[in-house]
């Protein structure tokens, strides 16, 4: 049976020492039940793990020890961003939870001409984006993983489109009639940045396609069924991980 996984941030890994944060204390401690000498890992959410022993406890607090230190734990070896069009009473939690478990190192929420909603204030924005990190923190540790997703705040698309890199496979998925699928578009061996793009549950504009595809966007296909938003994110991403051999 692998060691358990529980999270420290960087401030708290001292060369070969980690003090675990109260609530993973609590966790190990209290839940787990674990006692010195236990074996487990711990992710600092940079993608790093460090595998070692429960030494010290006192109180409410953790200590372990680091026997060997593990990069890129449990990642693949793109970094994934998957923007998904928001649409109105559309929880992006599902997206961030499934794409995470699926590998996706940036998450950002993006207003379409047909999304139907509207940018909120800073402060409110600001409380969403912290519980999506609750959840991509849940995520990465059920999958074993130790890198943190990003989660932007959200973003018009056209203002999206501005950072598209040049040097990144991009890709749109549409239901429209010159889209290929996956397995039929052309990808360069050494491509390690991808970035998906989904639209809301009505859809892109075909003007917004078409911006796209001038952006350098390939056009992919889903096949004949349309999904829903919070399906069709995590999908799309799922068949760009198997296109590149991340998911054997």
């Amino acid at each position: 049976m692998e060691p358990p996984l529980f999270y420290a941030p960087p401030e708290r890994i001292s060369n070969d020492k980690i003090e675990l944060p109260t609530s993973e204390a609590h966790h190990a401690l209290e839940v787990m039940r674990l006692r010195p000498g236990a074996s487990l890992i711990v992710i600092d959410g940079l993608g790093t793990a460090y595998k070692g022993e429960l030494t010290v406890t006192s109180g409410k607090g953790a200590q372990v020890h680091v026997h060997s230190v593990h990069r890129n734990f449990g990642e693949p070896s793109i970094r994934m961003t998957l923007a998904a069009g928001l649409s109105t009473g559309y929880k992006f939690d599902e997206v961030v939870e499934k794409g995470t478990e699926l590998g996706v190192k940036r998450f950002v929420p993006v207003i379409t001409e047909k999304s139907k909603v509207k940018i909120e204030n800073a402060e409110k924005a600001r409380t969403k984006t912290q519980r999506l990190e609750k959840v991509a923190m849940a995520a990465i540790k059920q999958c074993r993983r130790a890198y943190l997703p990003e989660i932007s705040t959200p973003i018009d698309l056209k203002n999206f489109m501005k950072e598209t890199d040049p040097d990144t496979l991009n890709l749109i998925f549409v239901p429209a009639a010159n889209a290929e699928s996956i397995d039929r578009i052309e990808i360069d061996d050494n491509v390690n940045r991808v970035t998906v793009l989904v639209g809301p549950e009505s859809g892109f504009t075909a003007t917004e396609v078409q911006h796209a595809a001038e952006k350098g966007y390939k056009l992919v296909s889903m096949g004949k069924r349309i999904l829903r938003t919070e399906t069709a994110g995590p999908v799309s991403v799922a068949l760009v991980m198997i296109r590149l051999g991340e998911l054997r």
